[in-house]
């Protein structure tokens, strides 16, 4: 297509191109742009609320931040470890390296519970223990039916001491999990905390980690053992990496267990949608250049 400054001095002419070749500028903007990662908010779980984190798969009880249907993990899960509901005496203390497979791999008793989401190249769990005793939270499955007592993949925290929001010099971390983008994707992935029976391990915030945002935190999470689901937008392109961790403030830093992880893709019909717009506002002015 050319365009040359002769084909109109009209202003209202040049004023509908300069429009039209905004909208397109609009559409593939964020093609060129480096990951956001925003904080969405916490979904918090108990009877007030009908217990919506531990429902999470369960489109009769409502959500607060739920993109389709009542349920979270509609583009993918990670229920890590749980067992069958009123399991006796059984418990799971397993220790596990850095990099592993987030309790998917076989040969593990009651496996973790996974749909890996389409736009992951790659995920994997932080150097810790899974574990499930008695006690701990019950939870709906995939399913939004069948109960479970609820695992988790427990890691120390013990990298600090770095600023939190709550001040300067008054927090430590330990990496949960890091996953890779295969390819440019809007979604929010859902963090679960404190599922384990009681507050003493869960953890002040959780965080999102990559090198063109630094960390961005959540709120400060209430410890006292009924769940808590930190909630987090991200935008990425195709192979950025994020680190997930969970922090504790100055004095409390010992261990902190993540049971649960969700994604959920953010439908973008808008920039498809506006590039159709640019493209037939241009074509309309070649017309009426005719």
């Amino acid at each position: 297509m050319k365009i040359t400054a002769v084909q109109s001095k009209n202003p209202k002419t040049l004023g509908r191109l300069a429009l039209c070749l905004l909208i397109l500028g609009f559409s593939f903007s964020d093609l060129a742009s480096a990951a956001t990662v925003n904080y969405v908010g916490t979904q918090t779980s108990t009877g007030a609320n009908g217990y919506a984190v531990a429902n999470w798969s369960n489109a009769g009880v409502l959500k607060d931040f739920d993109l389709s249907g009542e349920k979270y993990g509609t583009s993918g899960y990670y229920q890590i470890r749980p067992m069958p509901w009123d399991p006796g005496d059984a418990n799971i203390g397993e220790a596990t390296a850095s990099g592993n497979l987030l309790g998917t791999n076989p040969g593990s008793s009651n496996l973790t519970l996974y749909s890996a989401p389409t736009f992951l190249s790659s995920i994997s769990g932080g150097a810790g223990t899974f574990v499930n005793y008695g006690g701990y939270g019950i939870f709906r499955g995939p399913d939004g039916s069948l109960l479970y007592r609820q695992g988790a993949l427990s890691v120390a925290v013990n990298n600090g001491i770095y600023d939190t929001p709550s001040g300067s010099n008054n927090g430590y971390f330990g990496v949960a999990f890091e996953f890779t983008v295969s390819t440019p994707t809007s979604f929010r992935i859902g963090i679960t905390v404190d599922a384990n029976g009681g507050g003493t391990y869960a953890p002040d915030y959780v965080g999102i980690y990559s090198g063109s945002t630094g960390t961005v935190f959540s709120s400060l999470l209430d410890r006292n053992a009924e769940p808590d689901m930190a909630i987090f937008e991200i935008n990425a392109l195709a192979g950025e990496t994020f680190a997930a961790s969970v922090w504790q403030r100055s004095g409390t830093q010992s261990v902190a267990p993540v049971s649960m992880i969700t994604f959920d893709a953010i439908p973008e019909p808008s920039t498809a949608l506006l590039a159709l717009v640019g493209m037939g506002c241009l074509a309309i002015h070649s017309r009426r250049r005719r």
